[in-house]
């Protein structure tokens, strides 16, 4: 892969260098625009090819991301100086197969569809964004997601006042687990380099995890940031439902998140403890014969919650 490929550079610059408008269907709502990107997968990257498999679907997250920021400021006219946030994200796999049999450096479409919402003198707010992934033409997944444009103002004021209502707080209580990281197997990793949960505690149904926080890591931390970014929030999410059924008996390596459906509540400080707990349950068997999980999560910081996310997970016969 090219050394400006777009998920090589993880650079929103590149995303906007490759995104294009795509045709607008009658039947679209008013004001939705439709996009679509392509390009290479990654080869060589230090996350999005750090798993069993050849390909990481975590690059449908960021590349959502990157591309809602750069239509909202390009095409929908909101100020640049207005920083995004993700609020609620939802992903799933058409067919886990398709990330693990196509060849490395597979070409990748993302066709991507934007649609404001919240409009304040003809400016949105924020933009309910849907999309597909295909890998060499076959559908590979499909998301959606919320992402909010807030003033510089109300940024700086709504961060002081989550910063300082953090502090304040009397952390839960609760089992305390550790800071040792978790086999890289048990969470869909190769290298402990980009475990971000530890070895988990269990109390009764419920399995506690500790988020492994670093700011020197090379793909979560490429922004400056003084919060927890929110890719290291969703992976924490992804890698702790892995092994809340990694530890009622599913094989590690065999198992993969199908479906994710995040809603993030608030900013997560860098210096504080940050934990997140599983509840596993049966989710039956799927079409193919496999069996299901279904995983309820939530990460929470001082007392409050900073995220809820529900997961299911497919265990290969």
């Amino acid at each position: 892969m090219s050394q400006h490929a777009v998920l090589g550079a993880l650079d929103t610059t590149a995303v906007a260098r490759r995104l294009v408008h795509s045709e607008h269907p009658h039947s679209a709502p008013a004001g939705e625009q439709r996009f679509v990107l392509r390009d290479d997968m990654p080869l060589g990257h230090p996350l999005f090819n750090d798993t069993p498999g050849l390909h990481d679907p975590l690059v449908f997250v960021e590349l959502v991301r990157r591309a809602g920021l750069h239509v909202g400021h390009r095409h929908f006219g909101v100020p640049v100086e207005r920083p995004a946030l993700f609020y609620r994200f939802a992903l799933r796999l058409s067919d886990p197969a398709v990330w693990q049999d196509c060849a490395e450096g597979a070409r990748l479409a993302l066709e991507m569809r934007a649609e404001p919402t919240r409009m304040v003198a003809g400016v949105p707010r924020s933009l309910r964004l849907g999309g597909t992934l295909r890998l060499e033409g076959t559908e590979a997944c499909t998301g959606s997601a919320e992402l909010v444009f807030v003033t510089p103002t109300v940024a700086r004021n709504h961060r002081a006042t989550s910063r300082l209502g953090a502090l304040v707080r009397t952390p839960a209580a609760g089992p305390r687990p550790g800071t040792r990281p978790a086999a890289p197997s048990l969470v869909g990793r190769c290298t402990p380099d980009n475990v971000v949960v530890s070895e988990p505690v269990r109390q009764a149904s419920t399995l506690t995890t500790t988020v492994l926080v670093d700011p020197s890591h090379p793909v979560f931390f490429t922004e400056a940031t003084d919060s927890v970014p929110g890719l290291l929030l969703v992976e924490a999410l992804r890698q702790s439902a892995l092994l809340a059924v990694a530890s009622d008996g599913a094989a590690p390596c065999a198992t993969a998140l199908t479906w994710l459906s995040v809603h993030l509540r608030g900013h997560a400080e860098l210096d504080l403890p940050l934990t997140c707990t599983a509840r596993s349950a049966p989710g039956g068997i799927d079409a193919l014969g496999r069996r299901l999980t279904r995983v309820l999560l939530t990460l929470r910081q001082a007392g409050r919650t900073t995220a809820q996310a529900e997961a299911v997970t497919a265990e290969a016969g």
